[in-house]
């Protein structure tokens, strides 16, 4: 896990996938870590982050994935993931017990973040 991001600062990401005939595609988005879900699919395999160091450019990965499931992923991604964007791009790491623990009760609940039961 890695924690490079910030929440709020607005980042060039780059992500890689595979198109639905099998061929490599390449993404460039540039957003806040917050909405980063959004651009995810099942099929997204890679993405980085460019940051400036001495106004050189350098790209960090943020999210890598092997058959699926996460080989490394950032703390602040992680955090911002909610249900329904695990069941859109990780389908195959759906775990009801940690989210049953994380008192999720939507698909707009955080997914790994304790979720406070709103008062009436």
């Amino acid at each position: 896990m890695s924690n490079l991001t910030e929440i709020g600062i607005p980042y060039r990401f780059r992500a890689t996938g595979k198109a639905r005939a099998g061929f490599p595609i390449i993404v460039d988005i540039e957003c806040n870590v917050e909405a980063l879900p959004y651009y995810l699919s099942k099929n997204t395999t890679v993405v980085q982050m460019e940051r400036l160091i001495d106004g050189k450019p350098y790209w960090f990965n943020v999210l890598t994935t092997k058959g699926g499931k996460w080989n490394s992923i950032d703390k602040n991604l992680l955090e911002n993931l909610e249900v329904g964007d695990m069941h859109r791009s990780f389908p195959k790491m759906i775990d009801w017990n940690i989210w049953k623990a994380m008192n999720t009760k939507w698909h707009s609940c955080k997914a790994f973040v304790y979720n406070t039961p709103k008062a009436a």
